[in-house]
């Protein structure tokens, strides 16, 4: 049973590494691409890996969760309200992606909303996994 919990820990992991370099591209996206349709284009390219991603974070962490009869501890309520934050803000960002004007100044404002939020979610990324594998 130790051995379950140990490798779904570590898929929990591989996942969120998997994350972490999705987000490290589509900063580097935002900060390189000279006109907004190439952008636009490498970006929904990318995005359902990024949320195909956080599904699987999701699950292997129930899993994790399930294995360990549903016991909260503080870390794990962390995790969660960082995986709701990084969903929530993503719905927020695609919703204003859907309503951008062709305007350089929307574009922008596109661009610096999208650039906030992938710093934040690999700052909390990384802070809360190095909370729970450091707890754990």
């Amino acid at each position: 049973m130790e051995a379950f919990i140990r490798l779904s820990s570590q898929l929990h992991l591989v996942f969120i590494v998997f994350l972490c370099a999705l987000i490290v591209i589509n900063l580097y996206l935002l900060k390189s691409d000279r006109t907004f349709v190439k952008l636009s284009k490498r970006l929904e390219l990318i995005a359902p890996q990024y949320y195909i991603v956080l599904s699987a974070i999701f699950f292997t962490g129930i899993i994790v969760m399930a294995v360990q009869q549903f016991t909260f501890s503080l870390s794990v309520w962390v995790m969660i309200v960082v995986w709701v934050g990084i969903v929530a803000f993503g719905i927020r960002g695609h919703k204003l992606y859907k309503k951008l004007e062709r305007t350089e100044v929307s574009q922008n404002a596109y661009k610096a909303y999208a650039t906030k939020k992938y710093l934040l979610d690999l700052v909390a990324l990384i802070v809360t996994s190095i909370l729970f594998y450091t707890v754990h």
